[in-house]
């Protein structure tokens, strides 16, 4: 019941941020050139990571670290919410750099929600061995 309820105020402080992040991001489509964006200013590598001040570059950003966020939630039986299984250490960087990947191999999918995308290519990138999913 405790981990229930941590899981709960967790899903919905993530959800809050996701939604304002979200609220400016119309598809799939303007999300990866977002990150895009994001990719051609940021400097450094692992966690010392300087992100460009534009509008596009930090809203890549906080959306992705949303994301990550939400990645690491799991059911009662311990199954990625997701559907997505990114090793703790793997940095925002990296999820962008996924995302990235995915949609320059599936440019005509990025028509639809952004949210689903990201789920998608993750999933794609992080997949979960079937004890962990």
């Amino acid at each position: 019941m405790k981990y229930a309820r941590i899981l709960s105020i967790g899903l919905v402080a993530t959800v809050a941020f996701a939604w304002n992040a979200a609220a400016a991001v119309e598809n799939a489509r303007e999300l990866a050139a977002y990150c895009q964006s994001f990719g051609r200013g940021a400097k450094g590598a692992g966690r010392h990571i300087y992100i460009p001040r534009t509008w596009e570059a930090l809203t890549c950003w906080g959306y992705m670290r949303a994301m990550q966020d939400l990645s690491v939630l799991a059911d009662e039986e311990e199954h990625r919410i997701m559907g997505a299984c990114p090793p703790e250490q793997t940095t925002t960087l990296q999820l962008i750099q996924s995302f990235l990947r995915y949609a320059r191999a599936h440019r005509t999918e990025l028509q639809g929600n952004a949210v689903v995308a990201v789920f998608r290519a993750l999933r794609e990138a992080y997949p979960c061995r079937a004890e962990h999913s």
